[in-house]
C-alpha cells in the first residue's frame, strides 16, 4: 500500500473503531424488544467505512464489537462473520458499479436502497442459521423478532450509511472523492439540528393527542422534507439522523414492546424519505444554480438578447431585456411587424447611423405560445470592413477580369475583321452580301460595347440584376453569327424540346458562353467537325442545355482543371486558358452551373443547368 494511501487509512480506522464502540453501546440503550434495537448505526458505520475505504477496510469489520468494548467474545460473536461477509459485499459492489456517483444521482440512491434490501434479508436469513447452530434450536425466520432485526438493520443502512460516509470524507478525504452531495458544512449541521431538535419539541407535547402513538410518529417526515426541499441531500439525511436518534432517546423506556414494530417502520419510512427528498433537492438546488449562472451569463452577454412575447391587447411586447440590448435601444417597430406575420428572420435594420443586425427565432419548439428570442449585435463597424474587403476583392478582380475581357473581345473581333475584309472586296461584285455582312459588324461591334459596359459596371460595384433572356432565341441567333463567320468545315446544329425558354442570362451572356464553347470546339476539331447543342424544357426552376462536340475529348487528369483561370490545354501561344473560366463565371454570377461530364476519346460534353426567369 502506497505512504499516501496508508495516510488516508489510519484515521479512517481510528474513527471507525472509536464509532463503532460508542454506537455498539448506544444500540444497546435503544432496545425495544428483547434484544432488539430500534435501530442500529454499527452496521450503517461498516457500510460507509468500505464504500469509503475499499478493500483495505474490510479485515476491520470482522473485529466483534463486544471485543473492542468489554474485551470478550461468546458464542454471539460469531455473528459478525455473515454480517462482516454482507456488508463487504454490498460495498465493494456498489462501489465499482456507482463509485462516486452513488449518491450524486437519482439512480445511484435508487441502487443503494435496493441493495440495502437485499443485504438486510441476506444477513437475516444467514443471522438466523447461525444462530440456529450456536443454540442447536430452531428459529423461525418468520417470527416478529426477526423482522424486528430487519427493520432495525436496514433503518440503520438508510439513516446512518450516507452520514458516516460524509464524515469520513471530511476527517481524510480522498483525491478526487469530494462529494457535493454529502457537505457536513458547519450551516448544514446547525440546520438539521435546529430543525430537528424543534420538530422533536413539537412532537413531544402534541403526540398525545394523537389516536396512537405510531401516528404521531409521522409528523417527524415534515422537517426532513423541508430541509430537502431547501438544502438538498445532506441536510435531509443528517435530519433524519438526529431526528430518529433523538426520537429513540425520547421513547426509551416510554415505549410498549407491542409498539417497537410501529416505531422501527417509521424509522425506516424516515430513511427512506430522506434519501429521496434529498435527492429531488439537491436536483432543484443544482436546475436552480444554473438559471441563476444562464441569467447571469445573458444579462453580462456582448449581445442585446430579449424574450418577445404576444399579447392579446398590445399585440408584440418585451418580456425580458438584458442591459446590451437596452443600451441599443432599438427601433422595435420593423421588428414587430415582421412578428405580426409569425416568422422569425435574420436582417440588418439601421438606426442613427448604426447597422443592427437581427435574429429573430421561436422561443420553444411549439410556435402555438408566440414567445420569441431577439439577438441584436452592433454590427456597423463589421459592415464597413465587409464593404471595404468586397470593394478591394472587386478591383483585384478587375485584373483577373482584364485577360477575360481580352479574350472576349478578339472573340467579337474576329468576325468584324473577317467580315469587313469580305465586305472589301464584295463592295464592287457581290453588293448583295454587303448588308449582311455589316449587320453581323454591326452585332458583334454592340455586343463588344455590351461586354465593356458589363465590366465597368462591375468595377464600380453595380451588381443590379439585368432582365433576362430567352434562351431559344439567343442560342439561334449567335448560332446563325457562327456559321456566318466560321469555317463551313465546322458545323453547328441547335435542337430544342421547347419554344422559348426564359433564363436569368442576356442575350450578351448567352452569345459569350455559346461562343466560348463553339471557339474551343473549333480549335478541338481542328474546324473540321460538328457541335451539337440540345435545350431540355424547364424542370424545377432550371433549364438544361448540352452543348457536345465530336473532337477528341479532354483526358482525365485535365478534366479537373479546365474550369480554372488560365489553364489550357492548347499549344504555347494558342490559347488563354480564359474561355471556360469566363463561362463558369458568369454562369455563377446568374445562379447557374456548367459541368463536363465525358472524358476522351469520346468528344466533349458540357451539361449547363440554367436558372429561370420570372
Amino acid at each position: 500500500m502506497s505512504r499516501p494511501r496508508l495516510l488516508r487509512l489510519l484515521p479512517a480506522i481510528l474513527v471507525y473503531l472509536v464509532l463503532k464502540v460508542l454506537l455498539y453501546r448506544a444500540a444497546g440503550l435503544f432496545e425495544v424488544a428483547p434484544n432488539a434495537s430500534a435501530w442500529y448505526p454499527p452496521i450503517g458505520l461498516m457500510l460507509a467505512f468500505v464504500l469509503h475505504s475499499g478493500r483495505a477496510a474490510v479485515p476491520f469489520l470482522f473485529i466483534p464489537s463486544d471485543l473492542i468494548v468489554y474485551g470478550t467474545v461468546n458464542g454471539f460473536s460469531l455473528l459478525i462473520i455473515p454480517q462482516a461477509l454482507v456488508v463487504a459485499a454490498t460495498g465493494l459492489l456498489l462501489r465499482r458499479w456507482l463509485g462516486a456517483s452513488l449518491f450524486g444521482t437519482n439512480k445511484g440512491i435508487g441502487a443503494f436502497m435496493a441493495a440495502a434490501v437485499a443485504a438486510v434479508s441476506l444477513l437475516l436469513v444467514l443471522s438466523t442459521a447461525a444462530v440456529q447452530a450456536i443454540t442447536a434450536q430452531r428459529i423461525a425466520i418468520a417470527g416478529n423478532v426477526n423482522f424486528a432485526y430487519w427493520l432495525g438493520d436496514l433503518s440503520g443502512l438508510l439513516l446512518c450509511t450516507p452520514v458516516f460516509l460524509a464524515l469520513f470524507h471530511a476527517i481524510r478525504p480522498s483525491p478526487g472523492e469530494a462529494d457535493r452531495w454529502l457537505p457536513l458544512h458547519a450551516g448544514t449541521v446547525l440546520r438539521a439540528g435546529a430543525l430537528s431538535a424543534a420538530a422533536l419539541l413539537v412532537w413531544s407535547v402534541t403526540h398525545d393527542r394523537m389516536s396512537t402513538p405510531a401516528s404521531a410518529f409521522f409528523l417527524l417526515i415534515l422537517p426532513i422534507a423541508t430541509v430537502g426541499f431547501l438544502w438538498g441531500f445532506a441536510a435531509s439525511t443528517l435530519t433524519a439522523f438526529l431526528t430518529n436518534g433523538g426520537l429513540v432517546l425520547m421513547m426509551h423506556g416510554a415505549l410498549a414492546p407491542r409498539d417497537a414494530v410501529d416505531l422501527q417502520v417509521f424509522m425506516l419510512a424516515a430513511g427512506a424519505t430522506g434519501l429521496l427528498l434529498g435527492a429531488l433537492g439537491s436536483t432543484r438546488m443544482e436546475l436552480l444554480g444554473r438559471n441563476a449562472q444562464l441569467v447571469r451569463a445573458i444579462e453580462e452577454a456582448p449581445l442585446g438578447i430579449a424574450l418577445l412575447e404576444r399579447r392579446r391587447s398590445a399585440g408584440v411586447g418585451i418580456a425580458f431585456a438584458n442591459a446590451t440590448f437596452r443600451r441599443f435601444d432599438p427601433d422595435l417597430a420593423p421588428v414587430l411587424q415582421r412578428l405580426e406575420r409569425g416568422l422569425g428572420f435574420e436582417e440588418d435594420t439601421e438606426q442613427a447611423g448604426r447597422t443592427l443586425s437581427w435574429t429573430v427565432k421561436p422561443a420553444s419548439v411549439s410556435p402555438a405560445d408566440g414567445a420569441m428570442i431577439a439577438i441584436v449585435r452592433d454590427v456597423t463597424e463589421q459592415r464597413r470592413k465587409e464593404r471595404a474587403e468586397q470593394h478591394q476583392r472587386r478591383m483585384i478582380a478587375i485584373g483577373e477580369v482584364a485577360g477575360g475581357m481580352a479574350h472576349e473581345l478578339n472573340n467579337l473581333l474576329h468576325p468584324v475583321l473577317n467580315l469587313s475584309r469580305q465586305a472589301r472586296k464584295d463592295a464592287a461584285t457581290r453588293p448583295e452580301r454587303l448588308e449582311r455582312a455589316l449587320a453581323i459588324i454591326e452585332d458583334s461591334a454592340r455586343s463588344a460595347a455590351t461586354l465593356v459596359r458589363q465590366v465597368l459596371s462591375f468595377a464600380r460595384g453595380n451588381d443590379r440584376e439585368e432582365e433576362g433572356a430567352d434562351l431559344v432565341s439567343a442560342v439561334r441567333d449567335v448560332t446563325a453569327l457562327l456559321d456566318s463567320t466560321l469555317p463551313p468545315s465546322f458545323a453547328i446544329a441547335l435542337t430544342s424540346e421547347a419554344p422559348s425558354v426564359p433564363v436569368r442570362l442576356t442575350r450578351t451572356e448567352i452569345g459569350q458562353i455559346v461562343t466560348n464553347l463553339a471557339v474551343n470546339a473549333l480549335d478541338a476539331t481542328g474546324q473540321k467537325g460538328r457541335l451539337r447543342i440540345h435545350i431540355a424544357p424547364p424542370a424545377g426552376g432550371f433549364a438544361t442545355m448540352t452543348v457536345e462536340d465530336d473532337g477528341p475529348g479532354i483526358p482525365a487528369h485535365d478534366a479537373q482543371h479546365v474550369m480554372e483561370p488560365f489553364y489550357t490545354t492548347k499549344p504555347h501561344g494558342q490559347g488563354t486558358g480564359l474561355g471556360l473560366a469566363v463561362v463558369q463565371d458568369l454562369l455563377l454570377r446568374r445562379g447557374s452551373t456548367i459541368r463536363l461530364v465525358t472524358q476522351a476519346p469520346h468528344g466533349a460534353r458540357f451539361v449547363l443547368t440554367l436558372a429561370e426567369h420570372g
